[in-house]
């Protein structure tokens, strides 16, 4: 459900939740209150307020924890990715050391495998597809050009281990970003957080007020706070996904500084 939301342009949910959703609650509270005037009076106002305070306490948990996931799961996918391109970048530096035809060979790897990543993985992420076969390839190829590697030096040696001890970090943050492909909210929570907001918006309309104004702006003020959270919420639930999305602005500068690998591979 989250992800066939996601698909839609950033505006026009923000406009969904911040906008519409506001609009139509009170819609409904001018409804309710020109079907029943006698809420206005407050006679009902002690337990509605008690209500009110316990159910907005255990929502504004509930949406609060849920909104912290969400971000921490997106900058943690963040950082994930710029080490990969780092370790990228630090495989391509490192190979200098190896002999002359391997080190060709591992520099044109390293920039197929940022190429395959920005061009191939990245639009599949945003998909929801965890998974780049090609990028998985080259990784392979990377392997067996360093176990082919022929050493005639100490030195060379130091160089080869380097080489696959980073390749085998390189494989290790590429399984890290794929798994956040998929890492979203539980539609559980989803639902308990569309449920809270109904419940919570509800008793606030059944509260009494004599200043329908003042109501209103209440009203108004708590569905906007709240759509403005889900909206945060939606936007960050899946890092590779939406308008806010997590960028490949690390592996570009990996091709940028590099160099394109050469026409056909």
């Amino acid at each position: 459900m989250v992800r066939s939301i996601l698909s839609a342009p950033g505006w026009l949910v923000f406009v969904g939740l911040v906008v519409a959703f506001p609009a139509v609650v009170l819609l409904v509270q001018t409804g309710i209150r020109r079907r029943w005037p006698a809420l206005a009076r407050g006679e009902h106002n002690d337990v509605v307020g008690f209500i009110i305070a316990v159910v907005g306490v255990i929502y504004a948990v509930l949406l609060a924890f849920v909104v912290i996931v969400a971000w921490e799961s997106f900058t943690r996918a963040e950082t994930v990715v710029g080490q990969e391109a780092s370790a990228l970048r630090t495989l391509y530096r490192d190979s200098v050391g190896l002999p002359a035809e391997t080190q060709e060979e591992m520099q044109d790897l390293v920039l197929q495998y940022a190429t395959e990543v920005v061009d191939d993985s990245w639009p599949a992420m945003a998909e929801g597809i965890p998974g780049d076969p090609e990028a998985g390839d080259v990784m392979q190829e990377m392997a067996e050009v360093l176990a082919g590697t022929p050493v005639t030096e100490p030195t060379q040696q130091e160089f080869v281990a380097a080489e696959v001890d980073r390749l085998n970090q390189l494989v290790s943050l590429r399984s890290q970003r794929l798994d956040f492909v998929e890492s979203g909210i539980p539609g559980s929570l989803w639902i308990a957080l569309i449920v809270g907001a109904l419940v919570t918006v509800g008793f606030a309309l059944l509260f009494g007020l004599e200043r329908a104004g003042l109501h209103l702006v209440m009203v108004g003020s708590l569905s906007v706070l709240i759509g403005v959270l889900l909206f945060v919420a939606v936007g960050f639930n899946y890092p590779f996904a939406g308008d806010i999305a997590v960028h490949p602005a690390p592996f570009e500068r990996v091709l940028d500084d590099f160099g394109s690998p050469p026409d056909g591979e």
